[in-house]
This record gives C-alpha cells, sequence and structure tokens, in this order.
C-alpha cells in the first residue's frame, strides 16, 4: 500500500494529474480493451507489453502541456520513457513499485539505469524507515556503469548531463488491470527512498482533459504563475 510519509510537495500542478492519468487509461482501459478485442485469456509477457500504451498515453497526456519532453531510453532488449521538465531541470522515470523492490537489494544495482538516474540527487536525506533496511551501496567498480547511465538518459531528451539538476521516480502499484496507487520519490545514491515523497494516488480516477489547450509555462522559475486544475 502506498503511503506518503510527510506534507512535501514537487509543485508539479497539472504534471502529476496527466502522468497518472496516462498510467491509468493504459492500464484499466486500453490493455483490457487489447487482450478482448483478440481474445486473449493469458498474461504471458503482459508486464513489458503494457509499457507501449503506457508510453503512447504518457505522449498524449503530458506533451500537450507544453512543459515537458518525451523520449524513450534504450535499455536492453527493451526501452524505458523519461520525461524531461525543463523549467525545473528534472528527469522523470517511472517504474512498479515490485520492480523497485527488487532493484533496491541488488549487490549489482549499479549497473541499472535507476542508479544513474538517484546520482542526479544530490543531499538527500533517506527516510527512517529505508535507513533500516541497510541496502547495499553501489561499488567503485559500478561507477562507470553509473555516469553511461547518466548519459544515456540525458541524450534521450537531449540535454547534457550537468543540465539535468535532480530526478524524479514516479512508482505506481498496481493489481490485475487496476492501478492502486500512484507516488514521486526522490531517491539518495544508494536507492533509499528520500524525505522528498508525494502521493499521487488521489488523482486516480479524478478526470483529466488533456485535449484543453495550455499556455506553456516559461523557464523562468522566478516567475510565480497560479495554475488551474484541469478537471
Amino acid at each position: 500500500m502506498i503511503a506518503s510519509q510527510n506534507n512535501f510537495s514537487f509543485n508539479l500542478a497539472l504534471i502529476d494529474h496527466a502522468i497518472v492519468n496516462a498510467l491509468q487509461e493504459a492500464l484499466e482501459h486500453i490493455m483490457p480493451e487489447i487482450m478482448s478485442d483478440h481474445h486473449l485469456s493469458e498474461r504471458n509477457g503482459y508486464g513489458q507489453f503494457r509499457w507501449n500504451p503506457i508510453i503512447a498515453q504518457l505522449r498524449d497526456k503530458c506533451q500537450h502541456l507544453g512543459w515537458l519532453e518525451l523520449n524513450i531510453c534504450p535499455r536492453g532488449g527493451w526501452k524505458t520513457p523519461v520525461l524531461f521538465h525543463h523549467s525545473s531541470g528534472y528527469i522523470f522515470t517511472l517504474m512498479t513499485e515490485d520492480t523497485f523492490k527488487g532493484i533496491q537489494r541488488r549487490k549489482d544495482k549499479g549497473k541499472h539505469y535507476l542508479c544513474g538516474a538517484a546520482h542526479f540527487n544530490e543531499e538527500l536525506e533517506a527516510q527512517y524507515e529505508q535507513l533500516e533496511l541497510a541496502l547495499p551501496g553501489v561499488s567503485a567498480d559500478l561507477e562507470e556503469c553509473v555516469y553511461r547511465s547518466q548519459e544515456q538518459l540525458a541524450q534521450a531528451i537531449h540535454a547534457e548531463v550537468g543540465e539535468i539538476k535532480g530526478h524524479i521516480l514516479v512508482l505506481f502499484d498496481t493489481y490485475g488491470d487496476r492501478l492502486l496507487g500512484v507516488r514521486a520519490v526522490r531517491l539518495t545514491h544508494s536507492l533509499e527512498i528520500s524525505n522528498e515523497e508525494e502521493n499521487w494516488s488521489h488523482f486516480i480516477g479524478m478526470p483529466y482533459a488533456a485535449d484543453l489547450t495550455v499556455i506553456p509555462q516559461q523557464n523562468d522559475t522566478e516567475d510565480e504563475e497560479t495554475l488551474v486544475e484541469l478537471l
């Protein structure tokens, strides 16, 4: 069960709702329709295949905002979506809760792109519960793998490594064709969840209109602009 540890906010009005809506549309509507249309009763390979409609929905729901760039980062035999928020310099990647837990405990996790992404984050404190996990660190011999992952992520969104100011991981939990919860977190270099965590689950089921015109956000972060939620 996803639970927020505090009232921290990334202040990503509209972006948070768009990402959750993209996940829900892909998982709860498009994938069941695909299986029904093709008379599929088994889910062999379902886990990786469902990323295709997720990526398509992220493009549909997020790119129209004009604030996010979405591209694909090759990862072996498949590709992971990478979103870039130009104004803040943050990149976003997405992952299921179960996959994330497995990566956290890997002794060779430095080979996974998530460690490269987490190394964009600086000066983060792990939640106390995460510290108790005593997760393995990233050995020095894997530092080259970490930097290579950073380069791949930067290339995916047509940026330089130094232009990326941080990474936000969007974790989601599912059961069958239902989206149960979504949260956004920032990670320490050892992949502990930091104190910067925000629960986005309240957006599940909330109407969202992706076809409305939204004025692109300016890159000047000093301009405080009131954002109105799309309903």
